[in-house]
């Protein structure tokens, strides 16, 4: 099974526009660049997306907290390794640590990449996995990446784009004060604002490159 192992490595957050309220994680094989999409609700896009972009929220999110019991207890994670169920559903193995002792537990994808993601715990998935629902990076391009459903919908035939359209209202408004505004939302805890602005901010970069 650890032959058969490629290490990945979370490279983003992008609203789904297949499913309603839906965003996808998009993992990344670090020798090939083959992506892997995988559905996940908003919480979890939330909890993934402030740990990226560095945002500290006033109160700590779930992950953060359970992270936190954790690192109390001296309870490590050691790995953690994406799977798929027959019913398409992602699921996950994680691994807990704690002195010589080592327990797996069945997770939620987003919940363990969360954790390992805040606990430097190397994330893996398997060859057969990221060949049946991955895709090529060049393939995504630049705007769009594709989805995997949790209906087992495949991979290739569900596009949600990585970032929208220009926000309107935020034409107008400098980088500086957008970056004031997203560091305001973050406080005040209006994450989905917070998200919205970073997308905006993203795209002027991309636009300016």
């Amino acid at each position: 099974m650890e032959n058969d192992l490629v290490r990945i490595k979370v490279i983003g957050v992008t609203y789904n526009q297949i499913e309603n309220g839906m965003y996808a994680m998009v993992l990344e094989d670090e020798e090939s660049s083959r992506r892997l999409p995988i559905i996940i609700g908003y919480n979890e896009a939330q909890s993934i997306e402030c740990l990226l972009q560095k945002i500290k929220t006033p109160r700590p999110l779930t992950h953060e907290f359970t992270s936190e019991i954790l690192k109390s207890f001296e309870i490590g994670i050691e790995s953690v390794v994406i799977k798929q169920l027959e019913n398409g559903i992602f699921t996950a193995d994680i691994t807990f640590i704690k002195g010589d002792e080592r327990h797996q537990l069945d997770a939620r994808s987003s919940d363990a990449i969360a954790l390992a993601m805040r606990s430097d715990a190397p994330i893996y998935t398997t060859k057969a996995l990221l060949e049946k629902c991955g895709i090529e990076k060049e393939s995504a391009g630049e705007r769009s990446v594709k989805v995997a459903s949790r209906q087992s919908i495949p991979a290739r035939e569900a596009i949600a784009r990585v970032t929208k359209p220009g926000h309107a209202g935020y034409e107008d408004v400098t980088d500086a004060n957008l970056m004031n505004m997203m560091e305001e939302a973050a406080k005040n805890e209006d994450y989905e604002k917070a998200a919205e602005i970073k997308l905006e901010l993203e795209r002027r970069r991309r636009n300016a490159e």
